[in-house]
């Protein structure tokens, strides 16, 4: 039994360590806000993605798999959210100057709020856990054993992504970004709409 839960959870670290659209958004608010907007974004990731394997633990996110129109409303609007932040990251000001030392009394709600919207906008989450809990989570785990699965799971989405905010939150990663915001937002901003597109046409 430990060693299935074990298992789980290196798959988990794997999917929660590739970068995606969670990825690209802390990077921009790590870079682009305040380190407490990226620590904000990366709990708000971390909560949406507990939410989404819990749903799925207790049988709940199979809705969107048996209702399609569900899952497609869910789809869209994935990728009209990645494609909103991309355009804005577009419409960015590129005169604007960053004050790398500045840090706005409502940013860990701001970014806490785009984390989770992030998080739970990515319909790909429920297809992983689906996918990871049917191959890998033995049928007979007891409720004891799925609260400790979710809470470690919980732990390695907040883990990584605080330490992603903290690492690109540095004054020095965030002046160098100050001198380059213009291009990085356009890369970054391009990338979402492409991922926000692919996303709306998959079938």
């Amino acid at each position: 039994m430990t060693s299935s839960i074990a298992g789980v959870l290196a798959v988990w670290l794997l999917a929660v360590v590739s970068p995606g659209p969670a990825f690209l958004v802390l990077s921009r608010m790590a870079a682009g806000r305040s380190r407490a907007a990226a620590l904000g974004t990366a709990l708000g990731i971390a909560l949406g993605a507990l939410l989404f394997a819990a749903l799925t633990m207790w049988g709940l996110a199979v809705v969107v798999t048996r209702i399609s129109w569900v899952g497609y409303a869910l789809r869209i609007a994935g990728a009209a959210y990645l494609v909103y932040l991309g355009i804005a990251l577009l419409r960015s000001h590129p005169g604007a100057q960053l004050d790398v030392a500045a840090t706005g009394p409502g940013d860990a709600v701001h970014g806490l709020r785009t984390g989770l919207l992030t998080a739970l906008t990515n319909p790909k989450a429920i297809a992983f856990f689906l996918s990871l809990f049917a191959v890998a989570l033995p049928p007979d785990l007891t409720t004891g054993g799925k609260v400790f699965l979710l809470a470690a799971g919980f732990m390695i989405e907040l883990g990584w992504y605080a330490l992603v905010a903290l690492a690109l939150s540095t004054r020095r990663l965030r002046e160098s970004y100050a001198r380059m915001r213009t291009a990085i937002d356009r890369v970054l901003g391009s990338a979402l709409i492409a991922l926000g597109v692919r996303l709306g046409a998959q079938h």
